[in-house]
Order: C-alpha cells, then sequence, then structure tokens
C-alpha cells in the first residue's frame, strides 16, 4: 500500500513541477528590439537599454554568464537583439539574447469578428454571382 501513496505522490510531484515551469516560462518578458545604451554596475555587471515601440526595457546581464556578457561586450549600440529576461525585485535579469541582423517592426493585428463575418458574406455573394453566370 505505501508503494502506490509513492508513486501517486510522486507523479503529483512531476506534474507540479511541470506546472511551475511552464509557468515560469510564461512570465518571462520577451522583446526584439534595439539596443540604445550600455554601461557598466558597480558590481562589474552590465546594464543594457533595449527599445521597442517607443518603450524602453533595462535588462542586467550578469557576469557569472560568460557567453552572454561576451556578447554585450563587443554588442554595437543601435545594434538589433532578441533578448528575454525574468523580473527579479526592481530589474529583469537576462537569460537569453542574440544578436539579429535585421529587424521587423511589423505588428500583428487580432482580427476580429466583424472582419470574419464581413468576408463570409462577401465570398457567400462571390459564390452566388459565379453560380448565377
Amino acid at each position: 500500500m505505501s508503494k502506490t501513496d509513492n508513486t501517486l505522490r510522486n507523479l503529483v510531484h512531476q506534474m507540479a513541477t511541470k506546472e511551475k515551469k511552464v509557468k515560469e516560462f510564461k512570465k518571462r518578458l520577451r522583446i526584439k528590439g534595439k539596443v540604445i545604451g550600455k554601461s557598466l554596475t558597480k558590481k562589474g555587471n552590465y546594464k543594457i537599454a533595449v527599445e521597442r515601440d517607443e518603450q524602453q526595457y533595462n535588462f542586467i546581464i550578469l557576469k557569472s554568464h560568460k557567453d552572454k556578457y561576451l556578447l554585450v561586450e563587443k554588442l554595437p549600440i543601435n545594434a538589433f537583439v532578441s533578448i528575454e529576461g525574468i523580473h527579479k525585485f526592481k530589474f529583469i535579469i537576462c537569460t537569453r539574447l542574440k544578436q539579429i541582423k535585421n529587424f521587423d517592426e511589423s505588428k500583428q493585428i487580432k482580427l476580429g469578428i466583424t472582419w470574419i463575418h464581413n468576408t463570409n458574406q462577401n465570398l457567400r455573394k462571390a459564390i452566388n454571382e459565379g453560380l448565377e453566370l
């Protein structure tokens, strides 16, 4: 009987850890934008400012993250980056950093139900007119 209790507990624990990882991943801030500034902090970490849609985001790159730290050192201002971070205290700590060559500033638009409804009506009219010929 104790084996079934342990297996059930292990199963619940595994499910809880998976759910926790998913929630943590959803909370991350993901931005593609232009680097508008970078500076060193008192402790030797880099602070990088990224602009997207006229809004500025400040990220901290820890010196213990060697690959990201080296990339930031070489990164010129006005370069385009794809960056991801986790909110901790007052800062956003960088978890992923990648320099991208060019950046498309277009936005996706959510299509409303009225647009779909109007499109369906137009299609019906076109089909009916085509059948009448």
